[in-house]
């Protein structure tokens, strides 16, 4: 029960393990970002990128290591609200199995996918995550406003805030950092008509960068002013584009983005509904919220988190299965400690369910989960990174060789 398994070069899972204050120290070791280009220097690139003589001033960029000061809140605004999803176009298979329930793991899919609201006005934006499919606390909020370059980072309870300078937000979602990429330019071309979505048309434009490439399909909603804009510049956060990169016109938003990474994978951002508000509160598109508080430095440390209930783990497989001889037929289910050695945090991924997300250097006891056999597979948040399924089994037999094991 002691013994370790290796999931990957890189990944690995133990069985009925626990966290070392030493390993939690390592969890709290620094990122690879950690080197990357500091705020002040990307705050330069973005207020000098895509400005001409006749634009005017540029927005301002942000810096995580200074509050935003409050602002007056104003009136109730004509807006939209959007409930958005994003996708895994090529997420971990369903396990076959006589004893995998595709009907269960369908469900924690569905349960996981990162959603999210996005209320927009003319001027301010407010991205309310709706799931547990991200790595941050369910009804978190990313706010931005368009005099501003960057993100606020804004607690569930509206009482403190993070200041994110531009390029932390791909950092953010994909390491629960805070952490700023170095940005670069990207192109940005016509690409024609797209596909008519929620019944409105679109036009399709495509960016390329060193991060990778995106195609948007931008729909008119009336009187969203430059609103659209700001949701753009999240997507071009995730590319470590600058934010002053030209996308949108007057009144467009995105209702569908692909990115396709330069290392591997992709994720599609789907606009999955579109409502026209004419109470947009004032207060609630604030930026800053009127009685946040600063919080500088970084985000709390997190071990990792399971996102699912044991019932739902327990109806991964529809009940105990022959794992063949050795396995006590008393031994109905076991529990599985997964490690992420990797120095980004994962999802892990059990016969194609994402049950749970482990930091670097992170550990996690899932279960009890039917004896049985199982497919483990780590992927990144934005899945740029990841490694084969690997094999194991529930309980552990002594004395046999572990699937994946040197």
């Amino acid at each position: 029960m002691g013994r370790a398994l290796l999931v990957s070069s890189a990944c690995c899972l133990l069985w009925g393990c626990k966290t070392s204050p030493q390993e939690a120290a390592q969890a709290a070791s620094a990122s690879p970002q950690a080197n990357a280009e500091p705020a002040p220097i990307a705050a330069q690139l973005v207020a000098s990128a895509g400005t001409s003589p006749d634009s005017g001033p540029p927005p301002a960029p942000l810096r995580g290591d200074r509050p935003l000061d409050a602002e007056n809140a104003g009136k109730d605004s004509t807006g939209y609200t959007l409930s958005v999803v994003l996708r895994l176009p090529d997420a971990p298979a369903v396990s076959s199995g006589p004893t995998v329930s595709a009907q269960a793991i369908d469900a924690i899919r569905k349960e996981n996918e990162p959603r999210f609201e996005i209320d927009l006005s003319p001027s301010r934006m407010r991205m309310q995550l709706s799931s547990s499919g991200f790595l941050l606390p369910i009804d978190s909020e990313i706010r931005a406003r368009l005099d501003r370059y960057g993100h606020l980072l804004v607690g569930g309870d509206g009482l403190s805030y993070h200041t994110l300078a531009p390029g932390a937000l791909r950092a953010l979602l994909a390491e629960r950092r805070t952490d700023v990429s170095p940005l670069s330019p990207a192109d940005v071309t016509s690409a024609g008509a797209g596909q008519k979505r929620l019944g409105y048309h679109t036009r399709k434009v495509e960016i390329g960068d060193r991060a990778g490439k995106a195609t948007l399909e931008l729909a008119r909603l009336p009187e969203l002013g430059e609103g659209g804009a700001l949701v753009v510049r999240v997507l071009l956060d995730l590319m470590s584009a600058a934010p002053s990169t030209p996308v949108t016109a007057i009144d467009e938003v995105p209702l569908h983005a692909e990115l396709h990474w330069s290392t591997k994978g992709a994720i599609f951002f789907d606009v999955t509904s579109v409502a026209k508000r004419g109470d947009l509160s004032a207060q609630q598109l604030a930026v800053p919220p009127i009685t946040a508080r600063f919080l500088e430095g970084p985000l709390p440390f997190v071990s990792g988190e399971l996102r699912v209930s044991e019932k739902d783990l327990a109806a991964i497989h529809t009940g105990p299965a022959d794992v063949g001889p050795g396995a006590a037929a008393a031994v109905t289910s076991g529990v599985l400690t997964l490690i992420n050695t990797h120095d980004t945090a994962r999802f892990a991924w059990i016969d194609g369910a994402p049950v749970a997300w482990v930091a670097p250097e992170g550990r996690l006891d899932v279960g009890p989960l039917p004896r049985g056999h199982y497919q483990v597979e780590w992927r990144t948040f934005l899945d740029d990174a990841g490694d084969p399924a690997k094999t194991f089994t529930v309980p552990n037999l002594p004395n046999a060789k572990d699937a994946g094991a040197p």
